[in-house]
């Protein structure tokens, strides 16, 4: 399961989407990249405190697994795998949550007073029979942005007192080969 997510991921580094989403005449462009960096906070691998792995150097960690150094029986020792068991099954996932065409909601960190997330959007997506939740927040760049925090919903759902954009245009490009293909368009 560990390594299938590393894999998929992995593909993901040479994807950048671009997305136009608006809200009463106005709109909003921006990207979403991804980074090797940020796969160990997406997979949940910090939950795993009583780890190595969760303090470990985080690119390290991905490669580690990607070379088969750790595996699912590594963290299935931790007694807080269970935190991050559901997450892992959907992250294998992310570019087909990802390339679907549904809700974008505007994040605010504020009035989510149970959370800590600090993040500008929230993408609120159905996949199978759960619905999935992808956090971005910006890069130094102000049209770049990157999946700050990737889980299902659980019993807060986190687009309460959200307001909701509409989904204008989205397009997938492979950057190795500068392929670029509409996946949706209003």
């Amino acid at each position: 399961m560990l390594l299938e997510c590393a894999k998929s991921f992995e593909k993901l580094l040479d994807i950048q989407y671009r997305l136009k989403i608006g809200r009463k005449g106005n709109d909003i462009s921006f990207s979403i990249g991804f980074d090797a960096v940020d796969f160990h906070h997406l997979a949940g691998l910090h939950k795993l405190k009583d780890l190595r792995v969760s303090r470990a150097e985080r690119e390290m960690v991905f490669q580690k697994i990607l070379d088969g150094e750790i595996s699912d029986s590594d963290i299935t020792q931790s007694r807080h795998f269970s935190e991050i068991e559901k997450r892992l099954h959907l992250f294998a996932h992310l570019e087909t949550i990802l390339d679907s065409n549904e809700l974008v909601f505007r994040y605010a960190h504020k009035p989510s007073q149970f959370s800590v997330i600090q993040a500008e959007f929230l993408l609120s997506t159905p996949y199978k029979s759960e619905e999935v939740y992808v956090f971005l927040d910006k890069k130094e760049n102000a049209e770049n942005y990157f999946c700050r925090s990737f889980f299902p919903k659980t019993d807060k759902d986190y687009t309460v007192g959200q307001v909701k954009y509409t989904l204008l245009r989205k397009e997938k490009i492979t950057l190795s080969i500068g392929e670029s293909v509409v996946q949706y368009e209003r």
